[in-house]
């Protein structure tokens, strides 16, 4: 599988990639390619710089240094080249829908880590200290748009970047009871958007705003408790994510400050994206 997907990635990187900035040795689609390669087989930028990792038909000419190539993926060119990319995948998988579910999965690293970047918050079942990924999914599983933080970072801050980030088709977000928020809702009420989700303490004052009253009226219909239940598919979408060979499983050791973490989930995102197109085409 992970020779289908690195195909469909890297038939994609030819039209991400600008061309290399002046006076650079390798193209912006060679350091792409290169970091992709290691994201890919969960190893760190150093191995993907060794030719002997790679088969022969699939080395770029040359590779660079690992000094070089981590530098590169710092770069504003490295960085919109991983942003169209992921769009480039959610274009293959074909429109996202109306509905998608909005969720975040924390990624912890040890309490010895120094990176004064990963911060300490709620995490599953108890206090943690790393990053999270905050993510919208829509019913094929597809990660339509996303953003990494640090896990210190509240739910509803972030979801309200990701009602901006989603794409137009996108009416209604799905979340479960942490987004049940007065600025969340106004926010996708700005986008043309609304939201659903459980409501805090199952109530709704007499003041609150019109959107809180609307979606306690559809909790009461079948419907609306049927459209709260497929909110659980963002669950099965992270637990599909984890179970891949090549999937996101956690931050690995050389995955520290956020620019990396970030880079690291980008990669990795973008790689389930192509197994969710490559189960697509199957099916067809």
């Amino acid at each position: 599988m992970e020779d289908l997907v690195w195909k469909v990635v890297r038939t994609l990187t030819e039209s991400a990639s600008d061309p290399a900035p002046r006076g650079s040795v390798y193209t912006t689609q060679v350091v792409l390619a290169v970091g992709l390669w290691a994201i890919l087989h969960d190893r760190p930028f150093c191995w993907a710089c060794r030719a002997e990792n790679w088969p022969s038909t699939r080395r770029p000419s040359s590779l660079p240094h690992p000094s070089t190539l981590s530098r590169r993926w710092r770069s504003r060119a490295i960085v919109t080249a991983l942003r169209r990319l992921h769009r480039m995948t959610v274009q293959a998988a074909g429109s996202p829908g109306r509905t998608v579910a909005i969720d975040g999965r924390s990624l912890l690293v040890g309490g010895a880590s120094k990176d004064p970047d990963a911060k300490p918050g709620r995490a599953v079942g108890g206090m943690g200290r790393g990053y999270k990924l905050h993510a919208m999914i829509d019913a094929k599983g597809v990660v339509v748009c996303f953003d990494v933080r640090s896990l210190n970072v509240a739910e509803q801050s972030v979801a309200k970047k990701l009602l901006t980030l989603a794409p137009r088709a996108v009416k209604r977000v799905v979340g479960d009871a942490i987004y049940d928020s007065v600025r969340v809702h106004r926010a996708a009420r700005a986008k043309g958007r609304k939201l659903y989700t459980r409501l805090r303490q199952g109530r709704v004052g007499a003041r609150q705003q019109p959107e809180r009253l609307r979606v306690l009226r559809v909790l009461r219909t079948g419907a609306g408790r049927r459209l709260l239940h497929w909110r659980d598919s963002i669950e099965r979408a992270f637990g599909r994510m984890s179970n891949l060979g090549f999937g996101l499983k956690g931050l690995p050791p050389w995955s520290r400050r956020l620019h990396r973490a970030t880079a690291w989930i980008t990669g990795k995102i973008i790689f389930y994206n192509a197994y969710i197109v490559l189960k697509q085409r199957s099916k067809a």
